[in-house]
């Protein structure tokens, strides 16, 4: 089976831990469905062949300044759900070894990463999305021309500097230069871009945030539990493919929804729209969230 491969583990492996944010060493075998000794086997082989795998406060991560995680992570822009539907079809494949194979040796057919970009964003992309690629190759920053923010409500100028692309090239990872914090911006919402002729300046403070299982980007610091039947179980996962890790199986045709969420507006409007269908659980946030849903839209209706 090709999930028991060791070389397409590894594999899974490096486009895990060259996400948004580091993992630890238990969401890491959970993910690979590994032991701690193959865990640390597997971290010793990446090292060893080029890959500078990092670890600060037990969590690890790849750097991904380093051409070998960029060429996977970047280059190929795969997002978590994408690599993780990926994995999961490919681990469905029985008696297809040789052709399992050869889908992974394409890989290699990926060796210039910057050249393989560039010509991704000349055919697909805007000219915003190529400037801006531009911009966070030469680590310089730029100004936003009438960014109109969600969040806010307001349309504005805005200097950032560029340092990471999501979603297909169609999210930017910059860090604000009046807030002093790092934000996500969406290309679309971009009218021009202007590159200055400053460089960054607060490099050490970029960081991505992790994006949690409805979406939603920001730390994880929150939990949402409930219970569901088997047609609100396929739903989930149909919408959201990363759910289904944190699905178990309970007697009587049910199922357990258990993760740590970012915000509580992906999972509300969720169970909202299928309320006859989920029992809510928690946590207290989560419940307190859903019932001031509940009591705006009796109010509106």
């Amino acid at each position: 089976m090709p999930h028991n491969n060791k070389s397409f583990r590894l594999l899974r492996m490096i486009l895990f831990l060259s996400g948004s944010y580091p993992k630890t060493k238990e969401e890491c075998m959970d993910f690979l469905e590994i032991n701690k000794s193959a865990f640390y086997e597997y971290r010793n082989e990446l090292q060893t062949i080029g890959f500078n795998m990092l670890q600060k406060e037990g969590r690890f991560w790849i750097e991904t300044k380093s051409e070998a995680s960029n060429l996977l992570s970047n280059m190929l822009h795969f997002t978590e759900e994408e690599a993780y539907v990926l994995s999961k079809s490919i681990d469905a494949i029985e008696g297809h070894s040789i052709s399992v194979q050869k889908l992974k040796q394409k890989l290699v057919a990926f060796l210039n990463r910057e050249k393989v970009i560039d010509a991704y964003l000349k055919k697909e992309k805007s000219a915003i999305a190529l400037s801006l690629n531009q911009a966070k190759k030469g680590r310089r920053q730029v100004l936003l021309v009438d960014y109109s923010s969600g969040n806010s409500q307001t349309v504005r100028n805005r200097r950032v500097e560029p340092f990471e692309f999501k979603e297909d090239f169609n999210l930017l990872w910059a860090f604000d230069t009046e807030l002093k914090k790092n934000r996500q911006f969406k290309i679309c919402r971009i009218g021009d871009i202007v590159t200055t002729p400053f460089d960054w300046e607060f490099e050490r403070l970029h960081r991505s945030m992790p994006v949690d299982v409805f979406r939603n980007t920001g730390e994880l610091n929150k939990q949402v539990e409930f219970t569901m039947n088997l047609r609100a179980r396929n739903l989930l996962t149909e919408e959201y493919p990363l759910a289904g890790k944190n699905i178990a199986e309970k007697p009587n045709n049910k199922f357990l929804f258990k993760a740590p969420v970012a915000k509580y507006e992906g999972p509300a409007r969720f169970v909202l729209g299928i309320a006859e269908d989920i029992s809510l659980i928690g946590d207290g946030g989560f419940l307190k969230f859903v019932k001031e849903k509940i009591k705006i839209s009796q109010e509106l209706f």
